[in-house]
């Protein structure tokens, strides 16, 4: 049986250079998390559809409930759910016939403002904000 060293050729450094590069590619993912900026204020659940806010709610630590909200898909009205617990929040799966694949279902839980749940079949989605504006101000014309 051949040595696996042998046949890959690897010189002295090698197998530390792709150690290196394998964990340094994992630093914008932890660097994210740590500098995505806090939230300033109260927190707010914010659902998008199309484009045009369609329901907005306070997210709070102390608040268990669940919460429906109405909206329109195509001239047909439908219902959807939101959980909340614990200071995070979820949507329920939607109706079959307008999301066909529950993919937003399985996302699960958000928490932070750089978090988000999409239906993307009806361009919906579910965000948390902050009711404050933060230290960072962009403007892109």
């Amino acid at each position: 049986m051949r040595d696996w060293k042998k046949s890959l050729k690897l010189r002295p450094w090698d197998l530390f250079i792709l150690t290196f590069f394998v964990l340094l590619s994992f630093l914008p993912t932890i660097l994210f998390r740590q500098f995505a900026g806090g939230t300033t204020g109260q927190k707010m659940v914010s659902i998008v559809k199309d484009g045009v806010e369609i329901f907005r709610t306070e997210l709070r630590d102390d608040r268990t409930e669940t919460l429906s909200f109405p909206f329109v898909h195509e001239g047909k009205s439908y219902t959807g759910i939101l959980e909340m617990k614990d200071g995070a929040v979820r949507l329920h799966r939607l109706p079959e016939d307008i999301v066909p694949l529950g993919i937003h279902e399985d996302m699960g839980w958000i928490r932070e403002p750089f978090e988000i749940i999409v239906a993307l079949p009806i361009k919906l989605y579910v965000s948390v904000e902050s009711e404050a504006p933060s230290d960072v101000d962009i403007m892109v014309q």
